[in-house]
Order: structure tokens, then sequence, then C-alpha cells
């Protein structure tokens, strides 16, 4: 997410405010205008009464001039007041506003650059597991390179969060989803079959969505598999299925440490009782999945046996159903 992009909406939110202020404001001084003639009207009218009523006229103009002065005061007052209230509340969005500007920007550029440094750490790694000879070494070797890759994954959920934050739109496209997930997201996983054991029950159909987004959305869920497994390897299931003109695909982690607080699930910064992570991981999903113009849900279940936790992801279909099959 560029500086830019956060500078631009910010101060669209900051102008919007002005303007939202600006008409209250106006409106209640057309209010107060209103109100205040309506009763100098009625006073006048009052005076009449009393006149005919014979009541001197010294009296009635005494009177006439303490209730102008009790509704210009009052009515005045009441304005400055609420002007005032206003002027405060804007004044602290405007302080408020350019220090989270400030801080998001800070955080997107703290970990942008981190992503050099993690490259070349990895490359290192891997050059030295290459030329090692040492068998003793390897599981070293194996634990810095699991280390880094998940630490860029959390730069990347990182990066992708204060994108998503700030306003920033996805690039919607025509996307063979299993297709793209064989190429692109389940290569990752490969060297970790004693870590996970996936099932794909999948047919190949387009849809709408963004390349990038599909990509943390799954790596995201098969993460979280690997890392809230009751025993090892994690037990992932992938279904799929074409219900109301949508794609409906089934994640299913079938030894999954138990959630007890399933209606949160997806809710920015929650952390469950057996969270490890800092729970962006599936606030990013569900948000990545709407901006998608599709929609995520989870549910997490406890038996006497074991854990599940499913999530379901609706996509939309790009046009006729078709399939690369």
């Amino acid at each position: 997410m560029s500086k830019g992009g956060l500078i631009s909406n910010s101060d669209r939110r900051l102008k919007l405010l002005i303007a939202i202020q600006v008409l209250w404001a106006g409106m209640l001084l057309v209010l107060a205008v209103w109100w205040g003639t309506l009763l100098i009207q009625k006073s006048d009218e009052i005076a009449k009464l009393q006149t005919q009523l014979g009541i001197s006229e010294n009296t009635i103009q005494s009177r006439l001039d303490k209730t102008e002065r009790m509704v210009i005061g009052e009515s005045g007052t009441f304005v400055l007041l609420i002007l005032i209230t206003n002027s405060v509340l804007v004044f602290f969005f405007i302080r408020d506003s350019r220090r989270s500007r400030s801080l998001q920007a800070f955080f997107a550029s703290l970990t942008h650059e981190f992503r050099t440094p993690l490259t070349s750490i990895k490359l290192q790694a891997e050059a030295l597991k290459d030329i090692e000879d040492n068998p003793k070494h390897t599981p070293y070797l194996d634990r810095l390179l699991e280390d880094v890759e998940r630490l860029e994954g959390q730069v990347q959920k990182t990066l992708e969060l204060a994108r998503v934050e700030g306003g920033g739109s996805l690039r919607k496209e025509g996307l063979p989803l299993k297709s793209y997930l064989q190429s692109r997201v389940f290569p990752f996983y490969t060297t970790a079959q004693n870590k996970l054991n996936l099932s794909i029950e999948m047919g190949d159909e387009i849809v709408i969505a963004d390349p990038a987004a599909v990509t943390i959305i799954f790596r995201n869920l098969m993460d979280n598999a690997i890392k809230y497994s009751s025993f090892m390897p994690a037990q992932l299931v992938m279904r799929s299925g074409v219900i109301n003109g949508e794609l409906l695909v089934d994640i299913i982690h079938e030894n999954s440490i138990p959630h007890a607080e399933s209606k949160f699930l997806g809710k920015l910064f929650y952390r469950g009782s057996n969270s490890q992570g800092a729970g962006v991981g599936l606030y990013l999903v569900k948000t990545l999945m709407e901006k998608m113009a599709g929609s995520a849900s989870f549910q997490s279940f406890k038996n006497s046996e074991k854990g599940e936790f499913i999530a379901a992801l609706r996509f939309k279909l790009d046009g006729e159903i078709k399939s690369a099959n």
C-alpha cells in the first residue's frame, strides 16, 4: 500500500466530515433564525392582545424587548455551543486521522523494508543447505528456512492488511481456481508431507478473483491448519460445488484444535484461547473475499474425539459456468 494511497483515502474522509459538519451547522443556523423569528412574531401578536386589554404601552414594550433579548441570547448561545462542540470534534478527528495516517505509512514502509533482507536470508539458508554435507546440521537449516518462510508470510499479511484497511482495491479477473491453486499455492506445501495431508475434491470452475488475494487466502488457511492441528500431519480437505450461481469452497480441517469462540472468528485482532498468532489471518481472509464480491464464514466444532474447523468461501463465477477439465 503506497503512502499516497493512504493519504488520499484519509483526505477524502476528512473532506467528507468537514462537509457534513458545515451542512449541520448551516441547518442549525437556519432553524435558530426561523424559531427566533417565529417567537418574535408571536410576541408581537401577544402585545397587540395586551393593548386591547388596556395594558400600558411602556409595559408591553418592556416585555417585548425582554423577550427579544431572551430569544436572541439563548438561541445564539445554543448555536454557539453546537458550533464549538462540532469544531472540537473536527479538531480531534483531524489530529487522530493524521496520527493514524502516519502510523499506517510507517507500518507499511517498515514491513516492506523487511522483505529484502528476508529474501536474502532465505537464499543464503538454501545455499547453505545445498552445500552442507553434515547431516546433523540439516534439521537446523530446515528449521531456519521454515521460520523465514513463516516470517515472510506474516510480513505479506501485514502489507495486505495495510493495503485493504487503507481502501486499496483488488484486481478482479477470470481465474480457474483449482489450476491456479495447483500451480501457485499447493507447491509450497509439497515439502511438508509430514505436516499436511491434503485431499482435493474440486472442479476447475472459473471464478472472479484477484490472484494475489487468492494466494493469501488459501495460504493463510493452510498455514493455520498446520499451526492449529491437534496432531501431525494436519488433515485438510477441500471440496467445491456450484450453488445458486456461486462456487462454494469448503476447507475442512479435520484434526483442528477446538475453538470455543466460533462467533468471533474473522474479527480483527481476535485471538482465541489457543491462538499463537496476531489475530489477522482469518480477518484478512474474510475481508479479501468480500472485496472480491464473495464471502467467507468460519465454524469450529468440538466433540469427544477431536475438533473440526470449516472455512466456507463463496466466489462469484465468471459468466457462465466454465471448466478447464
